[in-house]
């Protein structure tokens, strides 16, 4: 533990914080001899005058300061940035935005947090072009004789002397230029002298006794920020690795399973360099089986009685033997994976690549579970190699060292590969400071489910989790993977699609507070394969549990569209991100606004939050046509002289597009606003409210949110589906009375859309949806009570209520 030292201008304060053990890495540093243990609990920072929580403004290596500037120690005399000062400093305690259940609430501007700077300036590595910043051993060498010590023991250093912070009184603060602080940090980041530690925990060099072996290699250089191509034209260095995930047997063949590893690296690495990693890891590498369509023409779940109907026992599991012998992932041939754009691109710029592939796929051995915490926790023991707390091979099975690498490491990938650093980060690894999840999944349910009821991507037709399982599954010798479609089969429960403990483990939003460093989410708009929900839902966890992050959102569907159609500034701001969170150089992109969307006319548009600001709740009502014709969609709710119920009929033959172009039509019904004055700008989830009947025990509510522009087709903006049996929650089903009214809520996916003037808003209510849901029998009829007082759609728009009634001409 490191114990603080006295403050002058905030109560006494002492830090401490449990390191991580590690067999090579690991850090234990001891009390200062005669000092007490620390009174308050781990990780507290102590309070100022007021009470509050406060850091001490001399804090060692922190990277958090008075708000607006970084502080660092300087030799008297030496160069200084700003005044100094000697207020102590205060964490923000502005609470956290949430999303909405109705829609997105108005929430104030934020930018990225100071919360969670990472160590900057001081990896003896580095030398930042047009700098005067120290490295490392140049700030020990300066200050190890004024500097109070504690012994720290390591495998690689005996008895060594480590520096603590305590400054002389002559000392001069120097204030760096950062981004603002605009929250509290995040829970697990380390301040001041514990930094230091983690510091040397995590491979960095450290001064010697003696005389210290300088790097022969190419260092790598910063300009402005962003890390430059000093390394091309270096020769690389391939190696594969297989690392064993430790207490891991998903494969039941006895032995650990292992993750086959590729790495590419620049020949400077054998040279005493030492860089960061950026580690892809896939299920795709390899050759899988088949792509299993679960059926969709089936009659709906539907309880025989009113009320909780539990689900049917599915029956004994059968009996599947195990391997009659261990496999170590070894056998040739081992694919070589394409590295692609980013590593073409960062390869030369000082960015180790390692690509994985994931458990139960190509070379690596173990099963592939569905998206559960094994594909995870298999990933982080690669993390854990990187960091000498885990064991790799070669294929020789010689036992391979990571002394190339400072351990820290960004991920990054799309879909599936997306959704894998995500995983990987709610495991708490503290290395992995930096993910770069693309129209990635935050919780397999709501992938595949949606309100309840389970829903298909644009591409594949009854798709399910079983579906991508089978078809991942790329191992030598897959039949050992039998037993796992059959879980996968089980848990995802396709007959009731209700939420159980087999989704909840594959729910990644509440773990998020695990994420160590910062999170650059990209996502389309238009994703139908994996929908915005997943995107949306990140990005709100992310801000409630105070990580850094920024959101980009563009107009296409599924797949890296920044990387296609704003290829130049997408790629500067992954070079500065990774440099900032990797590389520790302290530069701008922190400061950005927190999410850049594409609007509608292809220019990307910066927001200082997402949902925009001043997006509210904005309640809309239904006025029924009375021949199923279009109703008016208004303001204001229009009292009726009697009771208004309309009805339509499922017809899964239709498609939904054909519902929205319809001036009448049996099996919809239909809503629009006038024609709007001027443009009104949605940002958020459109939230829709009902009382309703049905003439069956079971039926599908679907719902979209449309635009009838002047002149030509209507546009489906969002779209939604619900099943009405999971009314009172999504993890069990409760029955209903065919006739009987009943109150069934729910949303439609989220969306930053720019209604044009002179168009019209619609919503379109219906049952089932040809493309994405369940596809049962025509004829059920569906009754909506359109005069009740619960039947209204919530629409979230920038400016409430007032722009939307502007927009309207000030009437309905």
């Amino acid at each position: 533990m490191v114990a603080g030292h006295r403050r002058r201008s905030c109560k006494h304060l002492r830090i401490q914080h449990t390191l991580p053990e590690s067999p090579t890495r690991g850090v234990a540093i001891e009390p200062l001899p005669g000092r007490n243990e620390p009174t308050q609990a781990p990780s507290t920072l102590g309070s100022g005058g007021d009470g509050r929580p406060c850091l001490h403004r001399r804090s060692l290596l922190a990277g958090v300061g008075q708000r607006g500037r970084q502080q660092i120690w300087r030799e008297p005399g030496g160069p200084t940035v700003g005044p100094p000062t000697t207020r102590p400093t205060h964490c923000s305690t502005r609470p956290a935005r949430s999303w909405s259940a109705k829609g997105a609430t108005s929430r104030p501007s934020r930018r990225f947090s100071n919360a969670a700077a990472p160590i900057h300036h001081y990896h003896p590595n580095v030398f930042v072009a047009g700098t005067s910043a120290m490295t490392g051993f140049e700030f020990l060498g300066n200050w190890l004789p004024r500097l109070k010590t504690a012994r720290l023991t390591d495998s690689r250093w005996s008895q060594h002397v480590l520096p603590m912070p305590c400054a002389p009184k002559e000392s001069v603060i120097m204030h760096l230029p950062v981004h603002r602080q605009r929250r509290s940090r995040p829970r697990n980041w380390l301040p001041g002298a514990v930094a230091l530690a983690l510091v040397a925990s995590i491979g960095f060099a450290a001064p010697a006794a003696g005389a210290q072996e300088q790097p022969t290699g190419q260092r790598p250089v910063f300009e402005n920020g962003r890390a430059q191509p000093v390394y091309a034209g270096e020769e690389i260095i391939s190696q594969n690795v297989w690392v064993e995930a430790e207490g891991m047997d998903t494969d039941r063949d006895g032995a650990h399973d292992r993750i086959r590893v590729q790495i590419r690296r620049p020949a400077s690495t054998d040279k005493g360099i030492q860089l960061p990693i950026i580690m892809q890891a896939s299920p795709y590498w390899g050759d899988g089986g088949e792509f299993l369509n679960n059926e969709v023409h089936v009659p709906l779940y539907a309880p025989q009685r009113p009320g909780y109907a539990p689900p049917p026992d599915p029956g004994p599991f059968p009996y599947f033997p195990p391997p009659d012998k261990p496999y170590d992932g070894t056998v040739l041939p081992h694919q070589t994976i394409n590295g692609g754009t980013y590593q073409n691109e960062f390869l030369s710029r000082g960015f180790i690549f390692a690509h994985a592939q994931m458990l139960g796929t190509g070379s690596s051995t173990g099963c592939t579970t569905g998206g559960g915490p094994e594909e995870h926790n298999s990933l982080k023991a690669v993390i854990d190699w990187f960091n000498g707390r885990a064991d790799a091979y070669d294929i020789d099975g010689n036992p391979v060292k990571a002394n190339w690498t400072t351990g820290l490491v960004g991920m990054i990938g799309t879909s599936y590969d997306g959704t894998l650093p995500i995983g990987v980060a709610t495991t708490g690894v503290k290395e992995l400071r930096a993910i770069v999840p693309i129209a990635a999944i935050s919780s397999y349910y709501d992938y595949r489910r949606m309100n309840g009821t389970p829903i298909s991507t644009n591409t594949n037709l009854g798709g399910d989790q079983n579906s991508n399982h089978n078809s991942n599954i790329s191992r030598k010798y897959p039949e050992v993977c039998d037993y796992t479609k059959e879980e996968v089969r089980r848990g995802q429960d396709r007959l009731t699609g209700e939420y159980n403990q087999w989704w909840h483990e594959r729910n990644y939003l509440p773990n998020i507070g695990n994420i160590a460093g910062g999170v650059l989410v990209q996502h389309g708009l238009n994703d139908q394969n994996v929908k915005l929900r997943n995107a949306a839902q990140l990005v709100d966890a992310l801000e409630e549990n105070g990580i850094p992050h920024q959101v980009w959102l563009h107009q296409g569907g599924h797949g890296d569209r920044a990387l296609s159609n704003n290829r130049a500034a997408w790629l500067d701001l992954l070079n500065r991100w990774w440099t900032y969170w990797l590389h520790g150089v302290n530069n701008d992109v922190l400061d950005e606004p927190s999410a850049v969307i594409e609007r509608e006319d292809g220019t990307w548009t910066p927001y200082d939050s997402w949902p925009a600001p001043g997006s509210a709740s904005t309640p809309v009502f239904l006025g029924a046509s009375g021949d199923n014709t279009t109703g008016r969609l208004t303001l204001t709710r229009k009292v009726a002289d009697r009771p208004v119920t309309e009805t339509f009929t499922d017809d899964m033959t239709i498609d939904a597009t054909s519902f929205a172009r319809a001036e009448q039509s049996p099996n919809r019904l239909a809503y629009r606003t006038p024609a709007l004055t001027e443009a009104v700008h949605l940002s958020g989830t459109v939230h829709v409210s009902t009382r309703m009947s049905i003439n069956a025990r079971a039926g599908i509510v679907s719902a979209m949110l449309v635009e009838y522009p002047k002149s030509g087709n209507p546009k489906i903006i969002a779209r939604g589906w619900s099943d009405p049996l999971k009314r009172f929650g999504l993890d069990r089903s409760y029955g209903i009375m065919p006739g009987a009214p009943f109150t069934h809520n729910f949303d439609l996916q989220p969306h930053d859309y720019v209604f044009n003037e002179g168009s019209q808003i619609g919503i379109v209510v219906y049952s089932s949806d040809r493309v994405f849901t369940l596809r049962p029998p025509p004829g059920t009829q569906l009754s909506l009570y359109t005069h009740h007082s619960q039947t209204r759609v919530d629409l979230p728009i920038v400016g409430g209520k007032s722009a939307l009634a502007s927009a309207l001409g000030g009437g309905e």
